[in-house]
């Protein structure tokens, strides 16, 4: 477990360094506040435009994120050679796996955080609040960073409370602003639960592909998940019965990423007992929790009888 925490620690230190991730972070945030304009060109419908560009946005750049770490850092270990100086050592591979695995998700789950915040901050806004909760808690919020940062040995272990910090801030500030909370909490973990089955994915290809086809793979994939329920439903005439048949089974394997976007009805109702959308939410983290172990086995079997000389 110490092992796999150390390699885990070192994952999120490479990635949040990354300038590329810093990039996506800056445009996924620059969206965020985008859509406060958007809004204005709805008729009666701002909050909904906020929400659901906003949610989308984080849903797609999460996505990204994890597509491109989970397709590049396992690469850059055997690129770099660094891989040949660490298997020799107290570790199995199968640690080091599962270390890179956590140390990517911790990374999005960060990302995801604070797009999270943001989201908040913008839904808060657009209501109209009283200006001075934010004047108070953005700066508050950046000053905190700023300090923790100057004090701290590691600045990049910083960023793990800071985020969640923000994001408990802006929510109980929205909360008190009348934000309904519950739909964009729920589908922030929503999207933490696409994100545990994508790495994973991209894991599983990047233990014997570069990180081009890895890419390419992991997007397949992810594109063919969100249509899942889409090809089960299918009723056109063109398509063979054997077609259908072939395509409805492929959907009872294939990662259903469409659970993590659900209807916008499905997670406003009230959280009344375990059939509705708390129930909804759990049994999607638990498809998710569940997939992403059978798809870490296999690459951990992979990754293990593959040839590093």
């Amino acid at each position: 477990m110490l092992r796999m925490l150390a390699v885990a620690v070192n994952t999120f230190r490479e990635a949040v360094r990354d300038r590329v991730l810093h990039g996506v972070l800056g445009l996924a945030l620059s969206l965020l506040v985008f859509t406060l304009a958007l809004a204005e060109l709805a008729l009666d419908q701002q909050s909904r435009v906020v929400l659901d560009i906003g949610l989308s946005s984080i849903s797609l750049f999460s996505v990204i994120m994890s597509v491109f770490l989970g397709s590049s850092l396992l690469y850059k270990e055997i690129e770099r050679k660094t891989l040949y100086v660490i298997l020799p050592k107290p570790i199995r591979r199968h640690e080091f796996l599962l270390g890179k695995y956590f140390g990517i998700v911790i990374t999005v789950s960060v990302f995801v955080a604070i797009m999270g915040a943001v989201q908040l901050c913008v839904s808060s806004l657009q209501l109209r609040g009283p200006a001075w909760q934010l004047m108070a808690a953005v700066p508050g919020l950046l000053v905190l960073l700023g300090v923790a940062m100057y004090f701290a040995r590691d600045r990049t272990a910083v960023l793990v409370p800071w985020s969640a910090v923000a994001l408990a801030v802006t929510s109980l500030m929205g909360w008190q602003l009348g934000v309904a909370l519950w739909p964009i909490l729920a589908q922030l973990l929503l999207t933490m639960g696409e994100v545990l089955v994508l790495c994973a994915v991209a894991l599983l290809f990047s233990a014997f592909s570069t990180p081009f086809l890895t890419a390419l793979f992991t997007t397949g994939v992810w594109l063919v998940g969100r249509s899942a329920d889409m090809m089960v439903q299918v009723k056109g005439k063109l398509l063979p019965d054997v077609v259908k048949a072939l395509l409805q089974k492929l959907v009872r394997i294939w990662p259903n990423f469409n659970l993590f976007v659900p209807g916008r009805h499905t997670l406003g109702a009230k959280l009344e007992d375990l059939s509705g959308p708390l129930g909804y939410v759990l049994s999607s983290m638990t498809y998710a929790a569940l997939y992403s172990a059978l798809l870490l086995a296999f690459a951990a079997f992979v990754f293990r009888r593959r040839d590093f000389l």
